[in-house]
């Protein structure tokens, strides 16, 4: 917390109350991004916000809408942009006076004690369950704790007693000697709170550690410090000070104290404060030998006088650290020490009440040869034996299996101490894996299987310097974790490409001096995204998250509201009307995309409850945060917006050939599959943005060749509770570095790289910076709209009947002699001079005009087939020409006859008049038929006795022209 006044930057630390005091908060991020400081505000200040916020969103609210409802001009993009960017301001100006009002009203205070204090509590229970669960997969607890002793160390390795009797004013040492089991007892008499565990490799620092952070949470008090146990070799005191670490691995194991606190800081590190934990550093010797020094001079320039800790590490890498910086300030220091032959023998008596097949207890000629024998070898077996890890070894390697431990009397075949603890860490995995016969139930997986697995696991985290040898699923393998994920974000960028080229639209459009289909545009647009979204893959590393629905209910209720109103509001702008027939309102498909980001974008929320964190917990907490966080996921970051708007561009590709092209062949089945195909890409997209999505990509390929078996969390599982591997926190890590360092030996060489997939090392560097994310976007902006205005200029589908034949073949001799009583003679000359028969002159093969010679009676006929253009189809075209021409008339549409002629008539207008003082009838008919258009016009003498009936004449004479006329257009 800090706020920044004149230049000065002041940083308060403390709790909650000392921040409000403080009047500011600094350096809350909006966005992610964007630092923004909070002050108290007042009423007066906040109602002028809210007016700014209001004009924010009416003037942006109106830009977005006129944009995206524009059908013609190339300003609508920019109208989008620009009313999309003003919704965001509006959107930012209420968040900072919300957080600003929250911070005038002092409610922040109590919330976020309350919450820290909780988060304490509920980490003091889980952390309790999980390491007494560990004491008993280690076989630590009660009778089964190997009965270490430990006393203080050497003098030059710990402080003056002065500074570690803090307050007290006496310079006499601690009584310090004790055994492993009142561990916390001993480490209640530092007055300083700090204590150094050293000890010979294998002496049963751990398990010291683990037992010292049971013991003081299992009598922990409501405002004691919480114990963590935490690897120092996954600290760089380089880059991250102590506090900083310590939350950042917080968070990796507790993914729920990722949740904001309001403040601009999360809950870890509101938790990682010296008055509240006591860390547990373990394995300072683990670290790199450049490293400790520096850790150490680290540790001491972060210490005030209210830091707790505990240092674990082997006695020569302490001594040697410490004469390269110093001791560590006001800390006392223990010695594990080796056990003895009495502690020994009489724990390998009471071990087991198995026996050899002489009847003597298994392990009475090995304790015989400790106890009575002064050789060299009985020296070296004391010496293996005494170390608490080979003596564990031991009882894994002979108290599992039918093996006969007097075997280890073989001074030929162990001829150093070396050699049999050489042989001890070679067959325990063996042993664990081997049950003895009609013993307990087969293991399910064969030892050779389990060594090899193992012995590929310990290889990888060596290789790529895994800290401490954790095997975190999210981190292991990752080469082929990032080749795995590349892969699925190339697939889904060809997803897009193929629903695309699925969608109806059809035709080329000429696209930067190309001749392509719009997948073809939107193939090579999508190109650069690709390559930006793959450097996000082997640029970032995400970590598991868990999320939770809860608390956030009211939030999704009203943002689902909202969204229901949006396309309430999109669905009524679209509804015909007598001054608008064609209305091109706000398009309902995009309505309901954008309501269902603005939902999910709610949906989930960090959760404060801190539960358990064990690896399976984590996998299964992160998998469904992916899937309830897909589409917050696909939109993470600039290098996957780019992507995702290759994802989203369908969707605008089909919208804008719905609106021309394809008006009348669209329909609600046809945007149904455009916006789920889109979904379903998009929660693709956003899954291979998380740690589950990567571990699940990267599990497939490990599996199919062999390197991991397919349940892999179960095979961990297992050999944790075999003793192969110990859990810490949300990992898992071998049981030991020397039990890590055989199964490398023991593995088979890793292949070269060759084949592999190198990205050039400049690539991501130069394709994640801002400049090229600024060409990736410009290049998205106009290529989009360069796309859309193309496809908007592709004509429609011609049809569905091709141009009639000649006019004049439409009607036989036969029928047109009969309707005008006398020989027809055709007219070389349009007699007509409205409807079908303008624009004049049209071709002769349209219309015809018969008369004759022996009454005035006329025939005539025209015929019309619609071309399509890029925003009306040839049935549109035609059904406005029928409106236009029908209005005058009374429509009078015939008898249908199905089965004489093709077409349904329910688009015909056939009227006639009779002019007594000419003795003439007048009839006119035109019939509509999808887009054609037929026109008869028929003037009957009846002075010459041609019957006065002329509806009945043109309604024969349109059946008799349909049957010829209509014939299906051949498909482009």
């Amino acid at each position: 917390m800090g706020s920044r006044s004149h230049g000065v930057h002041n940083t308060f630390h403390g709790d909650a109350q000392t921040v409000i005091q403080a009047g500011s908060i600094g350096r809350v991020h909006l966005y992610g991004v964007i630092p923004f400081h909070l002050r108290p505000l007042s009423g007066w200040l906040v109602v002028r916000r809210c007016a700014v916020m209001a004009v924010l969103v009416a003037l942006g609210g109106f830009l977005l809408s006129t944009g995206l409802t524009a059908t013609t001009g190339r300003r609508a993009p920019w109208l989008v942009v620009t009313g999309f960017a003003l919704l965001m301001a509006a959107y930012s100006v209420g968040w900072v006076t919300w957080q600003s009002r929250q911070l005038s009203r002092g409610r922040y205070e109590n919330a976020l004690r309350a919450t820290v204090n909780g988060v304490l509590g509920g980490l003091a229970r889980e952390q309790a369950q999980q390491w007494r669960d560990e004491t008993i997969v280690r076989r630590v607890q009660g009778p089964r704790l190997l009965p270490v002793l430990c006393q203080a160390a050497e003098r030059d390795l710990f402080d003056h007693w002065s500074n570690i009797r803090t307050g007290e004013g006496s310079d006499q040492p601690l009584p310090l000697d004790g055994d492993v089991a009142e561990i916390d007892r001993l480490y209640g008499l530092v007055p300083s709170g700090r204590l150094v565990i050293l000890g010979e490799p294998g002496a049963g620092k751990s398990i010291a550690a683990l037992r010292l952070g049971l013991r003081l949470l299992e009598r922990r008090g409501p405002t004691d410090r919480v114990p963590v146990i935490l690897p120092l070799a996954s600290w760089d005191p380089v880059e991250t000070g102590l506090w900083r670490w310590a939350a950042q691995r917080l968070t990796t194991e507790h993914p729920e104290l990722s949740a904001p606190t309001g403040f601009g800081t999360v809950l870890a590190e509101e938790v990682a404060k010296p008055e509240r934990l006591l860390l547990i550093l373990e394995g300072l010797d683990e670290m790199p030998a450049e490293r400790r020094a520096v850790a150490l001079r680290t540790l001491n320039e972060s210490l005030d006088e209210h830091t707790h800790l505990v240092v674990t590490s082997r006695t020569d890498e302490y001594r040697n650290t410490v004469r390269r910086a110093d001791v560590l300030s006001g800390a006392a220091a223990v010695t594990l020490q080796p056990l003895t032959v009495r502690k020994l023998s009489e724990y390998l008596r009471t071990s087991t009440r198995r026996r050899r097949a002489d009847g003597t207890p298994q392990w009475e000629p090995v304790l015989g040869r400790i106890r009575d024998g002064d050789d060299p070898h009985a020296r070296r077996l004391r010496a293996v034996l005494s170390s608490p890890l080979m003596l564990g070894l031991a009882l894994g390697v002979y108290g599992e299996t039918d093996s006969d431990p007097a075997e280890l009397l073989d001074a030929a075949a162990f001829p150093s101490r070396a050699r049999i603890e050489k042989h001890l860490i070679a067959q325990f995995v063996p042993a664990v894996y081997t049950a003895p016969p009609d013993v307990g139930r087969p293991s399910r997986r064969r030892a050779e299987d389990a060594e090899r697995h193992l012995s590929r696991l310990a290889q990888d985290a060596a290789r790529h310097g895994v800290p401490g040898g954790e095997l975190a699923w999210w981190r292991w393998y990752s080469e082929q974790a990032k080749a795995a994920t590349a892969v699925a974000v190339t697939l889904v960028y060809g997803a897009a490409v193929a629903l695309t080229a699925a969608l109806p639209p059809h035709g080329t459009i000429r696209w930067w001096g190309m001749t392509l289909p719009p997948w073809g545009a939107l193939a090579l647009l999508g190109v650069l995204p690709l390559l930006v979204a793959l450097v996000d893959v082997y640029a970032t590393e995400p970590l598991p998250a868990r999320l939770q629905l809860r608390r956030r209910m009211p939030t999704i209720a009203w943002r689902a509201a909202g969204s229901g109103t949006g396309v309430c509001f999109a669905w009524l702008t679209n509804i015909p009307s007598e001054k608008d027939p064609y209305p091109t309102g706000f398009p309902v498909p995009v309505a309901i995309m954008l309501g269902i980001l603005f939902v999910m974008r709610a949906a989930p929320s960090m959760t404060t409850d801190v539960t358990s964190a064990t690896p399976r917990s984590l996998l299964r907490a992160d998998r469904v945060a992916s899937l309830a966080l897909a589409v917050n996921h696909s939109v993470t970051g600039p290098r996957r917006w780019c992507l995702e708007a290759v994802v989203l561009l369908p969707i605008l590709v089909f919208h804008t050939w719905s609106d021309h092209a394809g008006a009348e062949v669209t329909g609600p089945a046809q945007w149904v599959t455009v916006v789920s195909g889109v979904l379903v890409i998009t929660v693709l997209q956003g899954i291979t943005n998380t740690a589950w999505g990567r571990h699940a990509a990267a599990r497939v390929v490990l599996a199919a060749t062999g390197r991991l078996p397919w349940r892999t969390m179960a095979f961990l599982e297992d050999a944790h509770v075999r003793g192969v591997l110990r859990q810490t926190g949300g990992v898992f890590q071998f049981r030991h570095a020397r039990l890590q360092e055989h199964l490398i030996s023991e593995a088979p060489p890793a292949r070269n790289g060759r084949g592999r997939l190198h990205p050039w090392p400049r690539a991501p560097w130069l394709l994640g910076r801002w400049p090229v994310l600024l060409l990736t976007g410009t290049v998205l902006f106009f290529g989009s709209d360069y796309i859309t205005q193309s496809v908007s200029r592709i004509s429609r589908p011609a049809g569905p009947y091709a141009a009639p034949p000649p006019a004049c073949s439409l009607l036989d001799g036969h029928t047109v002699t009969s309707a005008l009583h006398g020989d027809p003679v055709r007219d070389r000359e349009a007699q007509q001079m409205g409807g079908l028969y303008v624009p004049i002159p049209r071709r002769d093969d349209v219309w015809c005009s018969w008369h004759t010679d022996a009454n005035r009676s006329r025939l005539s006929l025209a015929t019309d087939a619609e071309k399509p253009t890029p925003d009306l189809s040839g049935v549109q075209i035609a059904r406005r020409i029928f409106v236009d021409y029908t209005r005058p008339y009374t429509r009078t549409p015939p008898v249908a006859d199905p089965l004489a002629i093709p077409c349904d008539w329910q688009h015909a207008s056939v009227t006639a008049t009779y002019d007594d003082q000419k003795h003439e009838t007048y009839g006119h008919a035109l019939l509509l038929c999808r887009n054609v258009l037929i026109e008869v016009d028929y003037d009957s003498d009846t002075a010459a006795g041609v019957p006065s009936d002329g509806t009945a004449v043109l309604s024969r004479l349109l059946r008799l022209a349909v049957r010829k006329a209509l014939h299906p257009a051949e498909a482009p």
